[in-house]
């Protein structure tokens, strides 16, 4: 194992593996803590998105609020603390929906998902200094519709959208 890359949030690392038929190859991994998201729903039915910078994919995306497990942090704090980080919602009711693999095959990232009742805190948003977000609200089968026709893209964000729309 060779590490060529290491942040704060994340590490790449080189593997040499030997693969099931006995081919020996390098295999790179990208290391993450994690990560938790929520799905806050307000009292009117209205889902809380952001829209937030995405450097990877190039563009703005629609995705739930959430953000990195810092330190061993319980995921519930961590998605309490990105929802009003990022919103300035509080999250009442929070409960768990499951615990996602985001891309098995080249990451050890693990997303821990929530849904929760959304009431505005009185302070508002509070986003990263590096975080370009702006809150979206939206009818909750509105957001699973632009989920299937491809207005929201993001992975956990449309899996969070289809268990909540579904229960």
């Amino acid at each position: 194992m060779e590490y060529l890359y290491r942040s704060p949030w994340c590490s790449f690392r080189v593997d040499g593996v030997r693969l099931p038929d006995g081919v020996e190859i390098d295999y790179g991994v990208l290391e993450s803590a994690g990560f938790a998201a929520v799905v806050p729903v307000t009292d009117e039915g209205k889902v809380v998105l952001v829209r937030q910078w995405r450097q990877p994919a190039g563009d703005f995306t629609l995705e739930l609020p959430g953000g990195g497990l810092e330190g061993g942090e319980d995921p519930r704090e961590a998605a309490r603390r990105e929802l009003l980080e990022e919103t300035g919602y509080r999250a009442e009711d929070l409960s768990y929906l499951t615990l996602v693999h985001t891309s098995p095959g080249r990451s050890t990232e693990t997303c821990h998902l929530f849904r929760c009742r959304a009431v505005r805190d009185r302070v508002g948003p509070r986003p990263e200094p590096t975080e370009f977000v702006s809150v979206v609200e939206m009818p909750l089968a509105e957001a699973v519709g632009e989920a299937f026709s491809g207005g929201i893209t993001a992975a956990t964000t449309v899996l969070g959208l289809l268990a909540v729309s579904t229960r």
